[in-house]
């Protein structure tokens, strides 16, 4: 019973280890999961975790109250996390730090984007961003953030809003 679940963990830390959501480094990291239930439908090639959901690889973590794997024919295709909210953080190959939070999250292994959905944040050197629907790409560093049309608890139509920080100035050394 042991090794018919230990076949299908090590098939999908394979799998995450072709995940490229951050510095080339990230990829080549092992991937440790930590959960309070596993769930693997090898026939479907989907994995779901689920209770105090932790997913780390790298400079990469992930915190969820759920994390479902979606994988064609051995390859990774997506993933999505579920909390309240959900968390991301990745610490780039220059040591700084991204972190979003999210009711949801995406993950495409085709196009190597983070969306993050419903009450989302996503804080970039300092910089905050917050909208219904935020789209990180960690390749070029691209975020785009949209309102979603919703309206918030209020009653008020919800906007993006950017909280940007100075660069600090250069000083000029003088003579």
């Amino acid at each position: 019973m042991r090794l018919k679940l230990l076949l299908p963990l090590l098939l999908m830390s394979c799998m995450f280890s072709t995940l490229v959501l951050a510095s080339s480094d990230d990829s080549q990291q092992p991937v440790h999961i930590e959960a309070d239930r596993a769930e693997i439908d090898e026939i479907l090639g989907v994995m779901t975790y689920t209770g105090h959901v932790v997913v780390r690889q790298g400079g990469i973590e992930m915190r969820a109250d759920t994390v479902v794997v979606y994988s064609k024919e051995g390859e990774l295709q997506r993933i999505t996390a579920q909390g309240q909210p959900a968390h991301y953080q990745q610490k780039r190959a220059d040591g700084k730090m991204v972190k979003g939070s999210s009711q949801s999250m995406e993950y495409s292994a085709n196009s190597k984007q983070v969306i993050l959905l419903g009450e989302a944040q996503f804080w970039q050197e300092g910089n905050r961003f917050s909208g219904n629907r935020i789209q990180y790409n960690p390749n070029d560093e691209r975020v785009v953030a949209n309102a979603g049309g919703d309206i918030n608890k209020v009653g008020e139509q919800q906007r993006v809003t950017v909280t940007l920080q100075p660069r600090p100035k250069e000083t000029d050394p003088g003579p």
